[in-house]
């Protein structure tokens, strides 16, 4: 355990890259993302949630205005260079409405983000975020000890519009792959 922290320190400290090496990753990494980098109408991205995994997206986004939020304060040094350390559901502290493009918020709900009121005030500020046609990608995993409550039965999420991802050529993405891991990307457009 010593030693995967010091890896970690050290990799974040030299600026290499740990990606996690799974199938959701892989959707993430070399579908989602790749798909937004080559679109030019999205500009102002906000990543939520960050660790050693994400730092290197930063180099991937170096062409758009790239924010992350984390409500850990640690984990800032994963962050962007424009991090707000807070909650999601206070993006009106940071943003003006219908101010973003694009938000991926992979691996929050049901990983910190599980409560109904709080998971509901963290999407009513992504929808007052988002402008109209702006893109929110939420990707959690559908097992009973990460499921708070069904993301379908999210009030605030019915202010959305299912988005269709091209690449994917689905508006939600479930891995069929590896049924141990029931991660899903459900895409919405506002």
């Amino acid at each position: 355990m010593i030693w995967r922290g010091l890896k970690v320190v050290t990799h974040t400290i030299m600026g290499l890259e740990m990606p996690i090496v799974n199938q959701d990753r892989y959707i993430l990494e070399q579908k989602i993302i790749p798909y937004f980098l080559d679109k030019q109408e999205f500009i102002r991205v906000l990543f939520v949630g960050c660790g050693s995994y994400t730092k290197h997206y930063e180099k991937w986004f170096r062409q758009k205005e790239y924010w992350t939020i984390d409500i850990n304060p640690m984990k800032k040094i994963y962050g962007a260079k424009k991090h707000i350390v807070g909650s999601l559901g206070d993006l009106n502290l940071s943003f003006q409405e219908n101010y973003l493009d694009l938000i991926i918020c992979n691996g929050v709900f049901g990983w910190g983000l599980n409560d109904r009121k709080e998971v509901e005030k963290a999407f009513t500020g992504c929808y007052k975020s988002l402008r109209k046609g702006g893109v929110l990608i939420i990707g959690w995993d559908d097992t009973p000890e990460r499921k708070p409550f069904p993301l379908e039965s999210c009030e605030s999420l019915s202010q959305l519009q299912p988005y269709f991802f091209p690449p994917l050529s689905t508006s939600q993405y479930i891995n069929l792959e590896d049924e141990a891991e029931k991660h899903k990307y459900n895409f919405y457009v506002k």
